[in-house]
């Protein structure tokens, strides 16, 4: 995840500060190597000068002693004595000068022996000098004894002086290294402390560029703002709880009427804008917000100084300190004078919608009453004569058809007949009036009984034809007889319209799709032509003549709306001479 700008700078200059302590900690931990190289090389030349020194001292003491020898004047003892006193503080110095090379510090227990051997030879050489005279001196001297242990000495002080002078080597070496990797890791670290600090730098620059893209945004944000909260005629407060002091937005100060150019404005201010029969109100819902520290929403009035009055919003919401007490709220004010207005306008228009409607229903209940009577008129007054007539029709043809010629004969079937198919329209046009007024109680129902009991009611047709079912057939919810109702309808009809030479096959299945289940009727009729597919679903549409395809008219106008009463769906597919599939669709 990519660091904020302000992390990468605390991160860079962090970075700076660790790598500045870090080449501090080295160049002062090469500054102090390099102090001790200085240090061990004075040292090993302060070693060389103090063996030089003990070797000429030694010298001078041997100087003396040949003086005395072949002079015999004491005078010529001067660098003799002078030898001996400075001698031990010779060998004292070497010692301290080399307490740190435990080599050396042998080699000079050895130098101090040879040196105390010499100096026992000189003072003999002196005393036979002094007692015996030359001859016996020079006969010590001509021994070489006092020459072999000078050569020794000398040799002792030149290995002593050659491992200084090694030492004096390797450490001018260390301090040659020391003194570049001083200088690399300073010159690498101040390297890499410009790298970060032009890193830094550039951080910096890009922050202060995206500091002032932000205001920039942040300054059109706000001009954005502003026009949309002017455009919604809506207002932004804050109120210091504390002081009770209010900032104001000039939108604000217009819709409680006062003159924009002072934001700061108090509770007085405020109070003495807002109705008198809403302030006990709003403030209340202030002071329940406050305590239990929740948003706070209020529609009140407001009365401006010409006594207009003006509907207002507000929305707060608390800012509380460290002990979650409220110390500011922070709020919107919106003018919804004309929502109100609307709001009052609707009203009045729902009322008057409303007695329209108790109007409307009084006028429907009155033509319903009247269509009950009449359906009762249909039902008895109509049919008690028709069935009179069909009656008496049939007693001509039954006790007086054998005085009747051919034209009687047929002229009195005709009115059975025509009795009869009346009588058929007038029970569907009450069928389809009751189910345009009864309530229907839904239930679910198993559609493998309804479709067996429909069956039942068309045995005569059924007959003549061959009708298969996909058993077992789902439930639906649905009005058990209108759904018996239907279905007979929907088999007669595939039943009736075929051809005069062709056995009707009829195929009902279902299928279920989601929260429905589809009943299908399948015939291969006649078939239908899709421009009259919507039409056969009315009252007394009919494709056909009587003579061609007896019928009312009315048997899918009560498919229709029974299913539609259930509600459920009802359609046909079909083509003319393909035969029809129709189908009805109910919740499962």
């Amino acid at each position: 995840m990519k660091k904020p700008l302000a992390q990468q700078i605390t991160l860079g200059l962090g970075i700076a500060l660790v790598l500045l302590i870090a080449n501090a900690i080295v160049s002062l931990y090469n500054i102090r190597r390099l102090i001790e190289n200085e240090r061990s090389v004075s040292h090993s030349h302060q070693v060389i000068a103090e063996l030089e020194v003990t070797l000429s001292t030694l010298k001078d003491a041997e100087t003396g002693q040949r003086g005395y020898l072949i002079t015999g004047d004491d005078k010529y003892l001067q660098p003799y004595r002078s030898a001996i006193s400075n001698i031990t503080k010779n060998i004292n110095s070497l010692k301290k000068l080399t307490t740190d090379n435990p080599n050396q510090q042998r080699k000079i227990s050895t130098l101090e022996q040879a040196i105390a051997t010499k100096l026992a030879e000189l003072e003999n050489t002196i005393k036979l000098r002094r007692e015996q005279g030359f001859t016996a001196a020079e006969q010590v001297v001509r021994t070489d004894v006092g020459r072999q242990i000078m050569d020794n000495i000398r040799a002792l002080v030149a290995s002593m002086e050659n491992e200084e002078n090694r030492l004096l080597q390797q450490r001018a070496k260390e301090s040659q290294a020391s003194t570049q990797q001083t200088l690399l890791t300073f010159l690498f670290a101040n390297a890499v402390n410009l790298a970060l600090l032009a890193l830094v730098y550039y951080l910096f620059r890009r922050n202060h560029l995206q500091s002032e893209q932000e205001k920039e945004k942040l300054l059109q944000y706000n001009q954005r703002l502003a026009l949309a909260m002017d455009a919604g005629k809506m207002g932004s407060w804050d109120w210091n709880i504390a002081t009770n002091e209010s900032f104001w937005t000039p939108y604000h100060e217009i819709i409680f009427g006062y003159e924009p150019g002072n934001p700061h404005r108090s509770y007085k201010e405020w109070a003495e804008r807002v109705h008198p029969e809403d302030l006990p109100q709003v403030e209340a819902i202030v002071l329940a917000a406050m305590n239990n520290v929740q948003d706070f929403h209020a529609e009140y009035r407001i009365v401006l100084p010409d006594q207009s009055l003006r509907w207002v919003t507000a929305f707060g919401r608390f800012q509380c300190d460290e002990q979650g007490r409220p110390i500011q709220m922070t709020g919107m004010i919106n003018d919804i004078t004309e929502r109100k207005q609307a709001e009052a306008e609707i009203r009045k228009l729902n009322e008057t919608l409303e007695n329209r409607v108790v109007e409307r229903t009084q006028q429907l209940q009155f033509v319903n009453e009247e269509l009950e009577a009449f359906a009762y008129s249909v039902s008895h007054d109509l049919r008690a004569p028709l069935r009179a007539m069909q009656g008496f029709a049939e007693a001509l043809l039954e006790d007086y058809g054998d005085n009747f010629d051919e034209l009687g004969k047929e002229y009195a079937q005709r009115i059975v007949t025509s009795a009869v198919r009346l009588e058929d329209l007038i029970q569907d046009l009450l069928t389809y009036s009751r189910l345009s007024r009864t309530e229907l109680s839904l239930k679910r129902i198993s559609l493998t009984s309804v479709v067996s009991e429909a069956m039942n009611q068309i045995q005569a047709l059924e007959q003549q034809a061959e009708v298969t079912i996909q058993s077992p057939l789902p439930d639906a919810i649905a009005h058990r007889l209108t759904l018996i109702q239907i279905i007979t309808n929907l088999l007669s009809n595939a039943i009736k319209f075929v051809e005069a030479d062709v056995k009707p096959q009829v195929r009902v299945w279902a299928e279920i799709r989601g929260e429905w289940v589809r009943l299908w009727v399948s015939d291969n009729g006649i078939g239908i032509a899709p421009e009259h597919q919507k039409r056969i679903f009315r009252v007394f549409e009919r494709l056909h003549g009587q003579e061609s395809y007896p019928g009312t008219g009315i048997g899918l106008a009560i498919v229709r709306k029974g299913i539609e009463r259930m509600g459920g769906q009802v359609g046909v597919e079909s083509q003319l001479g393909q035969g029809s599939r129709f189908w009805i669709e109910l919740k499962s």
